[in-house]
C-alpha cells in the first residue's frame, strides 16, 4: 500500500485566544504537554551528572564541580532544579548530548582526552536514559492527555527524548496506536516540517515559539492550557475519484485488489493489496468496500467510483438484483459504508480506461508464489 504526501485527514478549525487556526496535521512537542517537564528532565539531568562526575575524576574536591558544571550546561538551574525553556536538555535530541558535553567539558576536565572523555559521557548518558524510563512513569500529565480526543486530525508526537524512552511513555500513556507517527531524537528548533501548509505545531515552550517566529515560520502555536482550545471540524468540498478492480487467477482462484484515489487529477493514494482465493466478482466487491473503508478512515466524503465492473456497478446502483447470498453479504456492507459518506457515486468504464487500477491489481497477484 502506497501513501501520498498529500493525503491528509479532515481540516479542522482550532479556535485558541479569538484566534483560528486552519490544519489537518497537528504536531504535539510531547515534552510541553505529556510529561512534567522538571520532574523528568531536571531528573534525568541529576542521574547523568552524578553518572559523569564518578567516572571522570578521582579527586573528590572536583566531584561537585563537574557534577555542577553539567547541570548548568544541559540547562538545569542547580539551586532548584528548575529547567531553562532555552536548555539543551530540552531542545536537543539526546544522542547529541555526549559531544555537546565532551566540547565544554574538555578543558575542565583536564585528565581525560576528548575521546576518552567522550567515550566515557556517551557510555553513562546511555545508562542513565535507562534508568529514567522509571522518570517518565512517574511524571506523566494525564490531564493534559486528554485534551488529545477533542482534536480529530493527524496526530504526531515529538521529543527529543529517546526511542525507547518514548515507546515507555506512550505504552504507560496508552497511546500506542493514537499517533499516526512519532518522531524521537528531534531537535525542536529545526522542525522543517513545521513549515508546511496544513501543520500546526503545539508547543507550551515561549523559547521555541520565538525562535520560529524570527525565521518567518507562523504555524507553531503556544498554549500553555490545553482546556482552552475548541475545535471545529470542517467538511471537504473536494471530490475524490477512486478507481476499482478485482483481478482472480482462476476464477475462483489467487485474487488481489487494485485501488487508484485522486483528486484535482492529482494521485493521493494506491492501493494494492492479495486478498486470498476468490471469485472475480468477490475481488471486484472487496475493492469497492476497502475503498469505502479508506474513505471514511480519511475522511473522504464526496467520492465517484470508476468501475469496469458491470456487475458491480449495476448492483450497486439498483440496476441488478442481488442474487448470490455470498455476494448479498458484500453488497449489505458496501451500501452501509456508502450510506456514511456526502455524497457518493459509481459508474461503469471500459477496460481500457481503467488500466491504472488493473495494474495494481495485477502488482497484488505478483506478490505471491504459486
Amino acid at each position: 500500500m502506497t501513501f501520498h504526501s498529500k493525503m491528509n485527514l479532515m481540516p479542522i478549525k482550532i479556535k485558541f485566544d479569538e484566534n483560528e487556526y486552519i490544519a489537518d496535521t497537528v504536531i504535539w512537542d510531547r515534552d510541553s504537554y505529556f510529561v512534567n517537564v522538571n520532574n523528568y528532565w531536571s531528573r534525568l539531568v541529576a542521574t547523568i551528572a552524578q553518572r559523569v562526575a564518578e567516572n571522570t575524576t578521582t579527586n573528590w574536591g572536583n566531584f561537585n564541580q563537574i557534577r555542577t558544571q553539567v547541570i548548568k550546561l544541559l540547562g538545569i538551574n542547580p539551586e532548584n532544579g528548575e529547567i531553562e525553556l532555552s536548555s539543551p536538555i530540552n531542545l536537543l535530541p539526546v544522542n547529541v548530548l555526549p559531544s555537546l558535553l565532551t566540547s565544554s567539558l574538555v578543558n575542565f576536565i583536564k585528565e581525560k582526552k576528548y575521546d576518552d572523555l567522550n567515550n566515557i559521557l556517551r557510555i553513562q548518558i546511555n545508562k542513565s536514559l535507562e534508568e529514567s524510563k522509571d522518570f517518565i512513569k512517574d511524571s506523566l500529565n494525564i490531564e493534559n492527555l486528554k485534551s488529545l480526543k477533542t482534536i480529530k486530525a493527524k496526530h504526531i508526537l515529538i521529543t527529543n527524548d529517546s526511542k525507547e524512552n518514548n515507546e515507555t511513555f506512550l505504552k504507560a500513556a496508552n497511546l500506542e496506536t493514537f499517533f499516526i507517527e512519532t518522531h524521537t531524537n528531534i531537535n525542536k528548533e529545526q522542525m522543517e516540517t513545521c513549515s508546511k501548509k496544513g501543520v500546526l505545531f503545539l508547543t507550551n515552550n515561549s523559547f521555541l515559539h520565538n525562535s520560529y517566529l524570527s525565521r518567518g515560520i507562523k504555524n507553531i502555536l503556544p498554549i500553555n492550557n490545553l482546556t482552552k482550545i475548541s475545535t471545529e471540524e470542517m467538511m471537504r468540498e473536494d471530490t475524490v475519484t477512486i478507481n476499482i478492480d478485482g483481478a482472480s487467477k482462476g476464477n475462483p482462484g489467487p485474487s488481489s485488489i487494485g485501488i487508484l484515489f485522486q483528486s484535482n487529477n492529482e494521485t493521493i493514494k494506491e492501493v494494492s493489496e492479495y486478498i486470498g482465493e476468490h471469485t472475480n466478482n468477490f475481488a471486484e466487491y472487496t475493492a469497492l468496500i476497502r475503498a469505502l473503508e479508506l474513505c471514511v478512515e480519511f475522511n473522504f466524503y464526496n467520492i465517484e467510483v470508476k468501475s469496469d465492473s458491470e456487475l458491480v456497478v449495476k448492483q450497486i446502483n439498483k440496476i441488478y438484483k442481488v442474487k448470490d447470498p455470498d455476494i448479498k453479504d458484500l453488497y449489505d456492507k458496501a451500501i452501509t459504508l456508502i450510506k456514511r459518506l456526502s455524497t457518493f457515486k459509481i459508474v461503469h468504464i471500459p477496460r481500457e480506461e481503467n488500466s491504472k487500477a488493473d495494474k495494481l491489481a495485477n502488482q497484488g497477484l505478483s506478490t505471491v508464489n504459486h
